[in-house]
């Protein structure tokens, strides 16, 4: 900000915790300019779960638990890491049905969290209405979840060597049903996001990265889907 002498003087913000329960997640301290950041301070916090010394007593099926708490809103693409971890260390072949099983609850597991990561960030910005609708959308994804493994998050589902179960009849039917329906409200959010000009004044030409810079970086997830070629 600019002083009555004419100099301009700059102030610090906390940028965070973001989560509410804030255990160990990043802050920022942003030197501000008005709403423009001259310089940022990372604190990266106590992200280290310690996983790898708390499976080394663990058999690999008691260690798949852990990874679904490494990331809770992409529970299911940890445990197929892991599990894909260990057929290749045991030279293990997955039957295809439950490869096809897997990429599924893979991709239901990436739209919610994906939708759950854009529209946060719509709110942080000052747009809280697609968080709101993304949610609702999101509960029908969960409900999959839930009609397989039984559990809406940490699911335990995918497993080395395969799937814990085979899928009940009519899930599949429902899925696409669900994803014809969420077309629709992708339209309506896109809209009162990238369609409102405050989002616009916050975000266009703000922190750009080209697509080297994000494949340097090692960018992932929608950071590196949103990247322009």
């Amino acid at each position: 900000m600019t002083t009555r002498n004419g100099q301009i003087k700059n102030f610090t913000s906390n940028s965070g915790p973001q989560h509410p329960a804030a255990h160990g997640v990043s802050r920022s301290v942003l030197e501000m300019n008005g709403e423009v950041v001259e310089r940022a301070e990372p604190h990266i916090g106590s992200l280290h779960r310690g996983t790898e010394k708390l499976i080394e007593y663990k058999t690999y099926l008691q260690a798949l638990p852990y990874f679904d708490r490494l990331d809770y809103v992409s529970t299911m693409a940890q445990e197929h890491a892991h599990s894909s971890a260990v057929e290749r260390l045991l030279n293990c072949e997955v039957p295809l049905r439950a490869q096809y099983i897997r990429v599924l609850f893979c991709e239901i597991t990436g739209i919610s969290n994906h939708s759950l990561a854009s529209t946060t960030h719509a709110m942080d910005v000052g747009a809280s209405t697609p968080f709101l609708w993304a949610f609702e959308e999101r509960e029908k994804l969960l409900e999959f979840y839930e009609r397989v493994p039984g559990a809406r998050m940490h699911a335990s589902f995918i497993r080395p060597g395969g799937v814990a179960q085979d899928l009940p009849l009519g899930l599949c039917r429902d899925i696409d049903s669900s994803t014809q329906q969420f077309a629709s409200r992708i339209d309506e959010l896109e809209e009162m996001s990238t369609g409102n000009r405050i989002w616009k004044q916050r975000l266009v030409d703000i922190g750009t990265v080209t697509a080297q810079q994000a494949k340097d970086w090692g960018f992932s997830g929608v950071m590196l889907r949103g990247r322009a070629t």
